[in-house]
C-alpha cells in the first residue's frame, strides 16, 4: 500500500508534494564576519496508517552525511523505539525510546554511500523481532516489542533531503500458545484460546500445528520471537511449557498465563506474575472469555 496521505506535525522548512517530503538545505548566515549554518529543531511527518506487524518500505536521497530519518513506534513497555538512520549517531539503528534515545544495535552510515544516491530502506517487524534493510541489505537485527502506532518519521539533514515511494504492507499478529498436548487443554484451546484470539484480530498457532523438517525447539523459538504475545496455560507442572514461559519473559514478551483454580500453588518464580485463572465449567468459561479478552484488546 503507498503511503500519500501525510500531514506536518513539526517543522516550517517541509513540504509534502504527492506522498514526497522535501526537505531543503539549512540556510547559511553570518554572525560577527562568520558564517554558520542555521540551527534547526528535527521534523515530525504523520500518516493516518497503522502499523504494527509487516513491513515499511521508502527510499530517500540526500546531500549531506549530516542527515537523520527515524520512524516512531509505540512498544508493550511504553518507552517507545526508533528505526532508520540516526543523525546524533551518524548511523543506521534500532532504538529504544522516543526521545533519550538508548541503542540497542547499529551498523553503517551514510560514509558508505554516494551522496545524492538514492536509498532504499525497509523496516521488517515480525513480533518483537525488528530488522531494518538498505537497498536489501540487512544492517541491523533487534528485539523490540512494537504495538500497532501510527505510521510517524521524524527527520532532519544540513542538507537537502527528499523521502519518496513510502509503502506498507502487514501481516496479521500472531499469539502463540503454549499448553500440555492433551484433550483436557485441546479442549480449552479449540473452544476458548483459539477463537477469542481470532476474534481479537490474532492468528492463533500452537506448536502440534508445525508441519517443517526442522527441530521443534528451533521452530518454537521463532514462534515466540516473532508473535506479539504468548498465551500459556500452567495448570499442569509441564519443563517445556515453563522453558518456552522463561523465554518469553527474557525477551519481554507480552505473557498471558491461564491456571485452573483446582491448582494449589503456583511455582515460585512466576508466582509474582499476573495470572488469569479460571474453573471448567459453563459460568467459568465465559469469565475466562471476558477476561482474556480484555489481555488481548490492551496487548494489542
Amino acid at each position: 500500500m503507498e503511503i500519500k496521505n501525510l500531514a506536518i506535525l513539526k517543522g516550517d522548512d517541509a513540504k509534502i508534494e504527492k506522498g514526497r517530503i522535501i526537505l531543503s538545505g539549512r540556510k547559511k548566515i553570518k554572525k560577527a564576519d562568520k558564517e554558520t549554518i542555521e540551527d534547526r529543531s528535527p521534523l515530525e511527518v504523520r500518516s493516518d496508517f497503522m502499523f504494527a506487524n509487516g513491513s515499511i518500505d521508502f527510499k530517500f536521497k540526500t546531500n549531506s552525511i549530516n542527515t537523520g530519518i527515524l520512524l516512531l513506534f509505540n512498544t508493550s513497555d511504553n518507552q517507545g523505539a526508533v528505526i532508520g538512520l540516526s543523525m546524533t549517531y551518524g548511523s543506521f539503528i534500532i532504538g529504544d525510546g522516543l526521545n533519550k534515545i538508548t541503542l540497542k544495535t547499529k551498523a553503517g552510515s551514510l560514509k558508505n554511500y554516494n551522496l545524492d544516491e538514492e536509498l532504499h530502506c525497509k523496516i521488517e517487524v515480525k513480533g518483537s523481532n525488528a530488522k531494518l534493510y538498505i537497498n536489501n541489505i540487512l544492517l541491523c537485527e533487534s528485539a523490540i516489542n512494537i504495538k500497532e502506532s501510527i505510521l510517524t518519521i521524524r527527520f532532519n539533514s544540513e542538507g537537502e533531503l527528499e523521502i519518496f515511494d513510502i509503502k506498507a504492507y502487514t501481516i496479521k499478529p500472531k499469539v502463540f500458545v503454549v499448553m500440555q498436548f492433551i484433550k483436557e487443554y485441546n479442549e480449552l484451546f479449540d473452544d476458548v484460546i483459539k477463537p477469542i484470539t481470532e476474534q481479537a484480530g490474532f492468528d492463533c498457532v500452537r506448536a502440534d500445528e508445525f508441519y517443517t523438517s526442522t527441530p521443534i525447539i528451533k521452530d518454537v523459538i521463532e514462534s515466540i520471537q516473532n508473535s506479539t504475545a504468548i498465551i500459556a496455560e500452567i495448570t499442569p507442572d509441564n519443563p517445556n511449557v515453563f522453558y518456552e514461559i522463561g523465554y518469553s519473559h527474557a525477551i519481554n514478551k507480552p505473557t498471558i498465563l491461564l491456571c485452573d483454580r483446582k491448582r494449589d500453588k503456583l511455582p515460585f518464580d512466576i508466582s509474582g506474575f499476573r495470572t488469569l485463572f479460571y474453573e471448567n465449567t459453563i459460568a467459568g468459561k465465559r469469565k475466562v472469555e471476558e477476561s482474556l479478552k480484555e489481555y488481548l484488546k490492551n496487548i494489542r
